[in-house]
């Protein structure tokens, strides 16, 4: 079957002629669209090259080059005498790129790197063979190795320079310090307050690339610097602040509390000699759980309890109320202000203004409080720097709080002088302590003396600040006097004593709130300085939540002051006074008791009921008996033989305990 084929007749044709004709005009207007449109790209193309536009060249530019970002080299922490806390260590790596190497070259230069770097040379040779354009040879090469490298001249050969910050005695001082991020940046401590500092220069460096995105240039390493962070230099004292976390380590041990802190500081200009804390961290090894960087030293507000004491006494004698005789009536341990009743721990009743800070009595704070008025008490206060930021270079620094002139209440005022309903951190503690010593000048806090660039100019230059005279150096003096009788016989703080050396100190046991409410749970404290009469440190030490043996700030904290003091005064050369070396009471032992729990009274509501003495030292008799207001009678020395009344009788305060040393 075959198709219908229609054939126009001839007549209904158009002509040759036309078609040619038109399918002409056609061609030549397509011709003329293709050369109109050939031509405008030229004149485009012309334009573009006689009148470059900024956008085209700009994005030629990040086309051709590459910019790779340099960070200069951390600066140093280093502490008063010049040693390093934290340091950045450099940690190149060997880096090849394969496609620049001859393949009848590779095996010589495998052999020769192997050898410099003490490689296996067919694990070389392996990667210098890869597809690759960036493969790591090696890494924390040794810069004399890195040197040999060098000196092989390969262009396909380049080192890349990393750096590794590294803090050489580990935990020591690593809340002060903080640590660096993988980032390279500061966190935590004087890593983060002066991070800006420290970080130094980033330098955008470019490098050629070719059509495939590779560079062509050799990288920076031999030809670019760049500008390296500034070194801090601390007040700091390395060997006491490892003599002051050693001795936190003991509390932590003896006690198992949640937390310690100490501080030591120059009387005369403030400098923080130590700020430590346990538990503590590894700035090299960071872990997850935050609470070891917890810098409690400034970053926890604590009622300070009885250690305010100091402060409450000083106020009114510069007021010219009292003098160190002047005797309180502190009502035989009660005292009724308004529908509340204040207790002394160790009833006592006329006393003098010596024996309210000897015997540590609330009640004779609160009278001294009310003698002096709310409005200059809390004045005062302030004036020693409570609740207020002293300023340290420290991220995370708390007020502490007090209360206002205005609106508080008579048991209120009451209850702030002996530091309860009242918060304030412990290096603020330090430094209201400090000012006493310091003859009542108080003294900025001083961790940072300057801070120098690359090539040890000072950028910076801190220099000891006087912040106000709190007190006169006659009050300041009285206050001293009064605080010595602390660690003297029959005062709440004998561990303090420091053979050779007079110390002035004040003990304190504060109820921790808790929801709202005052708990079971204890800080147990000591501020003092040393040597009382021309002081040259000033210390304290606090203890959180201590849950094994005693609670008491005069068992858990002063002993650790001892240690801290002693040490740190022949670290600095000060001289004991011999004839202190003659009075000095016994050492505690280290055998026969050292399994013992620590001794403690129990009020029973008319009296103490007596604990077995027996086998204990001379020493830790009076510092657990003296302060309860009994009357001591002491025969001989060495370890009690013998005790009068006899062990679980009941000793009401005022009477006599005869105790016997063999």
């Amino acid at each position: 079957m075959t198709a219908d084929r229609r054939v126009l007749p001839a007549e209904s044709r158009e002509p040759r002629v036309t078609v040619l004709a038109r399918a002409e005009r056609r061609i030549k207007l397509m011709g003329f669209v293709f050369l109109l449109a050939i031509g405008a790209m030229g004149a485009r193309g012309a334009m573009l090259c006689m009148v470059p536009q900024q956008a085209i060249i700009d994005r030629g530019e990040v086309q051709r080059f590459d910019q790779v970002p340099q960070q200069g080299k951390r600066g140093d922490i280093v502490d008063r005498h010049g040693r390093r806390l934290a340091v950045t260590v450099d940690m190149p790596s060997v880096i090849a790129d394969p496609a620049l190497i001859n393949e009848e070259d590779r095996h010589q230069l495998a052999v020769k790197i192997a050898d410099i770097l003490e490689a296996d040379p067919g694990e070389v040779e392996e990667r210098l063979a890869r597809k690759s354009r960036y493969v790591r040879i090696g890494t924390k090469v040794h810069p004399d190795k890195v040197r040999r490298i060098r000196a092989l001249g390969s262009r396909a050969i380049t080192i890349e320079e990393n750096s590794l910050r590294y803090y050489p005695d580990k935990s020591l001082a690593s809340q002060v310090l903080g640590f660096v991020n993988s980032a390279g940046d500061g966190r935590g401590g004087l890593e983060a307050y002066l991070n800006a500092d420290m970080k130094g220069t980033t330098t955008l460096l470019q490098r050629r690339r070719d059509r495939h995105g590779y560079d062509v240039d050799r990288p920076a390493d031999a030809d670019w610097r760049t500008h390296a962070g500034h070194t801090v230099h601390t007040t700091l004292d390395r060997s006491i602040q490892r003599i002051t976390e050693r001795a936190l380590a003991g509390v932590m041990e003896r006690h198992e509390p949640l937390s310690a802190t100490a501080i030591v500081v120059d009387v005369e200009t403030g400098d923080l000699i130590a700020v430590a804390n346990a538990p503590t961290f590894n700035p090299n090894q960071v872990g997850g759980d935050p609470e070891p960087r917890r810098n409690h030293a400034v970053q926890d507000a604590i009622e300070p309890g009885s250690v305010f004491k100091p402060f409450t006494v000083a106020a009114a004698l510069e007021e010219g109320l009292v003098n160190e005789r002047t005797l309180i009536d502190c009502e035989g341990g009660r005292w009724p202000v308004g529908r509340a009743r204040i207790r002394d721990d160790h009833p006592h009743g006329v006393i003098t203004a010596t024996e309210v800070i000897k015997y540590s009595s609330n009640i004779g704070s609160g009278k001294l409080a009310m003698m002096v008025g709310a409005e200059k008490f809390i004045g005062y206060l302030r004036d020693f720097g409570f609740a207020a930021r002293t300023g340290v270079p420290l991220p995370g620094e708390r007020r502490g709080v007090l209360r206002s002139p205005d609106r508080i209440k008579p048991i209120e005022l009451v209850t702030t002088a002996f530091g309860q309903g009242t918060t304030a951190t412990p290096l603020q503690l330090a430094m209201g302590i400090a000012a006493i010593a310091n003859d009542g000048v108080r003294m900025r806090p001083r961790l940072v003396t300057r801070v120098e660039d690359a090539h040890g100019v000072p950028e910076d230059i801190f220099p000891p600040v006087e912040v106000q005279r709190v007190v006169s150096a006659k009050t300041a003096q009285a206050v001293a006097r009064m605080m010595i009788t602390v660690t003297e016989a029959g005062g709440t703080a004998t561990r303090a004593q420091i053979p050779g050396y007079q110390v002035a100190g004040k003990t304190g046991t504060a109820q921790k709130v808790k929801d709202g409410k005052y708990s079971s749970d204890r800080i147990g404290s000591f501020v003092g300085f040393v040597p009382a009469k021309d002081p040259v440190l000033a210390i304290v030490v606090v203890v959180d939540e201590p849950t094994k043996g005693s609670r008491y700030g005069g068992i858990v904290a002063a002993p650790a002051f001892a240690e801290i003091a002693e040490q740190a005064l022949r670290e600095l050369g000060v001289p004991p006074d011999p004839a202190l070396m003659k009075e000095a009471p016994p050492p505690l032992p280290t055998e026969p008791v050292a399994e013992l729990a620590p001794i403690e009274l129990t009020w029973e509501g008319v009296g103490w009921r007596m604990p077995d003495l027996t086998g204990r030292p001379f020493r830790e008799v009076l510092a657990a008996v003296q302060g309860s207001g009994l009357r001591l009678e002491l025969e001989g020395g060495g370890f009690v033989v013998a005790q009068q009344p006899a062990p679980g009788a009941s000793l009401p305060p005022g009477q006599t305990l005869r105790v016997v040393f063999q």
